[in-house]
Parts: structure tokens; C-alpha cells; sequence
């Protein structure tokens, strides 16, 4: 049986996945970032996540060769995730940063942000699957994600879990 790219894409909008925006910064420092939601935590022992990239993404060999940060979106930055969607030239256009430690820019009120080295790159069909060894973390329990499903912007209806 083949499998048709659109059935699949459609069968997959039905699993909720939180957004993301990656960033780094280019060989001449310039920063660098797409909206992101083929993201996951790979191992807790060493502490590893993956991104998964399309192979026609403009600024790939940035995400190949040096640090990066998963900015982890709040339920308020749906403007953010589309900006980073959008034409790259505007991504960063008067948009306040701060950097990580690595270097790469953390985005204003993100509800986590993951910073990285690149650890390893494994093909996965028209993507890269970027394995990155966390080096620090950044965290805001108190927010509430930013979630995707069916194609379109959603949020938790439910009070966030209690922490164990």
C-alpha cells in the first residue's frame, strides 16, 4: 500500500505538539531562527533533544555546525511562531534578544528555552534529524504552552498538571 504525502500530513496534524522557535548564529554572527514543532527529548543520561529539519531550510548548515536554542513558545507568542515562519529577513527586525550563554538568541518570554551544541545529524527522509547535547536550561513553570494541532494555533483547556 503507498501512502499518500497529503493523507500522511494530514493524519499527522492530529497529534498536539507544542512550537518552537530555533535559533543560532551564522559564521559572521547574524542571527538565525525558524518556527519549529518536530521537536523532542531524545535521552535524560547524557541530556540530548532532537529537531528535525527540512532539508530545504535556508540556514541548515548554521544548525549542522555550531550551538543553537529551542525556544519553547507560550500560549501568548502566536505571533512570534508565525514571524518565524515567515520571510527570514523580518525574523529578528527590531525584535529585542538576549543572549544564551552559548551565543544564540533567546527570545523574549519564551516559556523554556534549551541550549545545545550540536551533537550529531542522522538523515531522515527530506529531513535532518539534529541531535543536540544540552548544555543549560531555562525555565518558567508558571506559563502555559503554545500547542498545534489540526493546523491551526490551540491552548491547554485544563489547569496545568501539579509537579511531582
Amino acid at each position: 500500500m503507498t501512502v499518500d504525502p497529503q493523507s500522511f500530513r494530514n493524519t499527522l496534524s492530529r497529534f498536539a505538539s507544542g512550537v518552537t522557535v530555533v535559533t543560532a548564529r551564522d559564521a559572521t554572527g547574524t542571527p538565525v531562527g525558524l518556527t519549529v514543532s518536530a521537536f523532542a527529548s531524545l535521552s535524560l543520561d547524557p541530556p540530548l533533544i532532537l529537531i528535525c529539519l527540512n532539508r530545504d531550510v535556508h540556514d541548515l548548515a548554521v544548525f549542522h555546525a555550531g550551538p543553537f536554542a529551542v525556544n519553547i513558545l507560550s500560549e501568548g507568542q502566536q505571533a512570534l511562531s508565525r514571524r518565524f515562519a515567515g520571510p527570514r529577513e523580518a525574523r529578528f527586525l527590531e525584535l529585542e534578544v538576549e543572549a544564551a550563554r552559548n551565543g544564540c538568541p533567546i527570545l523574549p518570554e519564551s516559556l523554556a528555552v534549551i541550549e545545545c551544541r550540536m551533537e550529531s545529524v542522522v538523515a531522515g527522509g527530506d529531513h535532518d534529524i539534529i541531535i543536540g547535547a544540552v548544555t543549560s536550561l531555562r525555565c518558567h513553570p508558571e506559563g502555559r504552552p503554545l500547542i498545534y494541532y489540526a493546523g491551526g494555533y490551540n491552548r491547554l483547556a485544563d489547569a496545568p498538571p501539579t509537579a511531582r
